[in-house]
Formats: structure tokens, C-alpha cells, sequence
């Protein structure tokens, strides 16, 4: 409930970095799915650039965005008073 009170910047930070966790784990699913780019040249991309190691990556930049969400919230609870 006390997250309803939070701070119109550090709700609007917040919100775009989950946006953007989630936009990355959207473009990781979909590199997985259509088998980007593998599918184009297949036989290339069998040791490095396979779409399950680009998966993983976009999964990495989502936790780190989540992350950062994450650290807005702690900072804005920090400089609130308690309860």
C-alpha cells in the first residue's frame, strides 16, 4: 500500500525501467521462438550467436533492468520516514 504513495519521479523511473525489463524479455522470447538467425544461415551461428545464447542475453538485461527498478525503490524508501 505504501507504494502508492511513491514519489511521482521515482514512480515514473520505476516504471520505465519494468517496461523495459519486460520489452527485453519480450525481443529474448522472440529471438528464441522464430529462431533468429540461425533460421537465415543455418549451420553459422552453431557455436556462437545462436538465438538461445541472444535469449540469455536479453534475460540478463532484463534482470538488470528489474535491478535497477528495484535500487529506485530502495533509495525512495530510504529517504522516506518509517512507518
Amino acid at each position: 500500500m505504501q507504494l502508492l504513495f511513491i514519489g511521482e519521479i521515482h514512480r515514473s523511473l520505476c516504471l520505465g525501467y519494468e517496461i523495459a525489463m519486460g520489452l527485453f524479455y519480450a525481443i529474448g522470447a522472440a529471438f528464441y521462438v522464430k529462431r533468429v538467425p540461425e533460421r537465415w544461415k543455418p549451420g553459422a551461428f552453431d557455436i556462437a550467436g545462436h538465438s538461445h545464447q541472444i535469449f540469455h542475453v536479453f534475460v540478463v538485461a532484463g534482470a538488470l533492468a528489474h535491478s535497477a527498478a528495484t535500487l529506485v525503490v530502495m533509495d525512495w524508501r530510504q529517504g522516506s520516514p518509517a512507518c
